[in-house]
């Protein structure tokens, strides 16, 4: 049996056709080999705030199937890589290393992509000489709000109130006037404090008030 090998004619991945003899027969056979590389997109993020993790995101596709998907990192001052190899999220094109960081350190991130098909072709972003870098910056702490507010303690006014003192709640800043049953004569008066020792609550905060029948 001889084999020839003949190179066909037409665009896209290259098919190298054999010409096979086995005594008076003939046959040809195409095989196509991928030579095309997979592709990477990355959007850089150079600054990031300090956190228990920092992701990487990339996309990467291939007209075949992929093989792998690795992300190469350090951190500024270190000499060698480790390897973060990654799978892709539900089934699709995008794929995410975590890398552990502490929320303490501000020390940048050095990295590279390296993503590999089964024809074995390879495409880089980044290399080790000179790779992609993400600054880490501190953390900002955000304002924390005091949610106890000093309630105004003096309230003068005519009221109109009947029947024994009655204690009143200021939630929220409504005054429930609930309690107070009836009327009577002008004349009377309200005074209050916010209670000794008593922080305001997530729905509002406690004042009593003192309703005195008018002399």
């Amino acid at each position: 049996m001889h084999r020839l090998k003949l190179p066909s004619v037409g665009g896209g991945n290259p098919d190298f056709q054999y010409a096979q003899f086995q005594g008076d027969s003939f046959t040809r056979a195409a095989t196509t080999f991928d030579i095309d590389p997979p592709l990477i997109e990355h959007e850089v993020v150079v600054q990031a705030e300090s956190d228990i993790r920092q992701n990487l995101v990339a996309t990467v596709v291939d007209d075949g199937e992929l093989d792998s998907v690795i992300f190469f990192y350090r951190f500024a001052g270190e000499t060698n890589f480790t390897r973060y190899v990654v799978a892709p999220l539900s089934a699709s094109s995008t794929y995410i290393a975590q890398i552990p960081t502490d929320p303490k350190l501000t020390t940048a991130i050095e990295y590279y992509i390296q993503a590999r098909d089964q024809g074995r072709n390879r495409t880089v972003l980044g290399y080790t000489f000179s790779p992609l870098i993400r600054e880490i910056l501190p953390r900002k702490n955000p304002a924390v709000a005091n949610p106890q507010a000093s309630v105004g303690a003096d309230i003068n006014d005519d009221v109109k109130a009947s029947g024994p003192r009655k204690i009143l709640n200021v939630e929220g800043g409504v005054l429930l006037l609930g309690l107070i049953a009836g009327a009577a004569s002008s004349g009377g008066s309200i005074t209050g404090s916010p209670p000794v020792g008593g922080p305001c609550g997530p729905d509002g905060c406690l004042l009593s008030l003192t309703v005195n029948r008018p002399l």
